[in-house]
This record gives structure tokens, sequence and C-alpha cells, in this order.
């Protein structure tokens, strides 16, 4: 998507209110950030809302794992409403982790096509109104090793698409809405040093989902995927990460549960979902220098493909960016993040909580 089709960011309040309590010690073991934002695109009109963060400790152990629940709330005056809940809890010294997300949307989003040889410079917009579920219960098999079973859930009221669009005279799998449950494991292997911004250590995640025409389900097919991370400090006051991400999808999924390269994790710069198809394989890595205590530059790149068939890409895809980190909490390492990134013909800002990956 080009700069111009991109969200118009009117104005942006960067203020973090962090309350932070001691519960009678010197160290703070929970706070508060806020975001609100303004914002303009020709799909939503004006919209306005509030992106924000709560942390805290179940434990009274300093070097166990923050709990946290962020949160993204925006409303248009297109009577268009995002509200979503991610959350990390950790319990019982980290023997347990909880992880998922309670989300409902009413909003616009852009189909560009399914495979690689799409046009970013054509798209229709659909509107999807739907409530997502998803549960992960996580138990610690050894120390760092996080073992369990996964849920997910995504129940589409509404698919509101163009007549005269592609979703419609081809009626791609998806546009009549529906249940999508899905039920399989996670793994996580664990050895960051900070959960929020990361500058030693590495990260393994494997998830398998298998998706069925039964129970409330209306869609069969499997989700499998890898997510892996190194971290670094190379120098003083200086980060270097590392990220592959590979995601496979097999069967006939629709076509917003497809794999979707962009967004503001991975390969920033696309739209997410620009480019989707059954398979998809990352490779980013990111830099980021201290300039003061709270003040950190960063640049960044990646390497990107989607496919039909397994490993058969045709078409490699790359971006790159810039971006500002302020730390409004040094002790936990939670950032605000501001990122540009540019691609292939595409380019985006990106405002956020924490690090990409």
């Amino acid at each position: 998507m080009r700069l111009y089709r991109s969200i118009l960011l009117v104005l942006i309040l960067l203020i973090g209110f962090n309350s932070s309590y001691s519960h009678g010690s010197a160290d703070k073991k929970s706070g508060v950030i806020v975001l609100p934002a303004i914002f303009f695109s020709p799909e939503t009109s004006l919209g306005f809302g509030v992106a924000g963060m709560f942390y805290f400790r179940t434990s009274e152990d300093s070097l166990s794992k923050p709990s946290n629940f962020q949160s993204v709330l925006i409303y248009t005056l297109e009577n268009q409403v995002l509200i979503t809940f991610p959350y990390n809890l950790f319990f019982h010294e980290d023997k347990l982790w909880m992880k998922g997300e309670i989300s409902y949307y009413i909003y616009p989003y852009q189909y560009y096509g399914i495979g690689s040889n799409v046009d970013l410079n054509k798209f229709e917009t659909y509107t999807a109104d739907f409530l997502r579920l998803e549960s992960n219960a996580l138990f610690q098999a050894k120390p760092d090793l996080y073992l369990g079973p996964t849920l997910f859930f995504d129940k589409y009221f509404l698919i509101a698409t163009d007549d005269a669009g592609e979703l419609q005279s081809n009626q791609i799998t998806g546009i009549n809405g529906g249940n999508v449950f899905g039920i399989g494991a996670t793994a996580i292997y664990d050895k960051r040093n900070n959960i929020f911004a990361p500058s030693a250590g590495y990260y393994l995640e494997g998830r398998i989902l298998k998706y069925e025409k039964a129970l409330i389900g209306e869609y069969s097919f499997t989700d499998i995927y890898i997510d892996a991370r190194k971290y670094y400090s190379p120098l003083n006051k200086t980060e270097l990460a590392f990220n592959f991400f590979h995601q496979t999808i097999l069967g006939n999924p629709p076509f917003y549960n497809l794999a979707l390269l962009g967004g503001g994790k991975q390969m920033r710069g696309y739209y997410d979902g620009g480019y989707r198809d059954n398979h998809q394989t990352i490779l980013q890595t990111e830099m980021r220098r201290y300039l003061s205590k709270r003040i950190i530059i960063s640049a960044f790149g990646g390497l990107g493909s989607i496919s039909d068939q397994l490993g058969a890409y045709e078409k490699l895809l790359g971006s790159y960016g810039v971006g500002l980190r302020y730390e409004i909490n040094s002790k936990e390492k939670i950032r605000i993040r501001l990122d540009y990134a540019r691609g292939a013909n595409t380019s985006g800002f990106y405002i956020n909580i924490n690090e990409a990956f």
C-alpha cells in the first residue's frame, strides 16, 4: 500500500501514564501505559482511540516474568469498532503461562488478491464483523520450556463485500463468514533476558492447529508455524535481533486465515495481508542503539515470500526502515515504538508499545 493510502496520523499524543505501585517495597511491581490517538483514512473517516498496557507480577520474586494485558480501543465516525485485549499471564513462579487474545472487530480491510502476483495499487475494501477468542495454557515442562493446548475461535457475524469485487465474483472461500474453530498445541522455549525488549538469549515457538467442520467449526484446514528469534548485544548500548518465521496452511481455509505477509511486526512496510497465500517464509533483522537513557534509534530490514506450494517461491519481497523508541520504563524495558518502513512500491508508519520481535 502506498503511503498516501496508509492511515494518515493527524495527531498522536505520545503520553505514557506510568502509574507504578510499590506494594510496600522500593521495587515497582505494576504499572499502566496509555497512548491516545486521533487518525483519518478514506475507509474509516475520522477515528480516535487509545492503546495501553497494564503490567504486573503475580509473584514476590522480582526475577519472575511480568504478566501483562495490552489493549487497543478504536472507534470511527463510520461506526467502526476495534477492541482487542492480548494477554500474557504468569502464575506459580512462572510454571504456568496463560497467553491469548480476546477481541471484537467491526472494521474495514483491504483485499488485494491471493498469491504473489498482486498489484498493491489495486484492492477492494471489505468490512468484517467478528469476535476472536484465543487461549493457550502452557505448562513448564522444564526450565524455559513450555508446552500446552491451544484453542482458537473466530465468529464472523458478517463479511460485507463489494458486489462487483473479486471476493464475490470468484466466490472466494470465507465470504459468507461463519465459525472458525481450531484446537492444537503450542511449544515455547524462552531464553530471552526480557519479554518486552530482549537484548540477549533466544526464543523458539512452534504451533499446530487443526480446524474442522465439526462441533462449532465450518472450515477444515491446518495451520502450522515456527517462530525463531535470536538476540545479541555486540556493543555497549546496542541490541541486535534476528527473526525467522515460517507458516504453512494446509487444506481450504477462508481467505482471512491464509498466511498474511506484512503488518506492524513482520515485514513492516507491507499492508497486513497485502500478500496472502498458503505458505510464507520471512527473515528479518533489527539493530537498536541507545542515544540516551530512554531514547533509542533503530534500523531494520527483512526478506519474505509467499507461495501456494511449499518452497515454490517465485517472488522475493524486501523491506527496510528506521525507528525511534522512548523507553517509558527502564527497569522493565517497556517502550513506545515509532517505525517508518518501505517495501516494494509500498510504505507505512507504525506506532505501538514494545518491540516488533
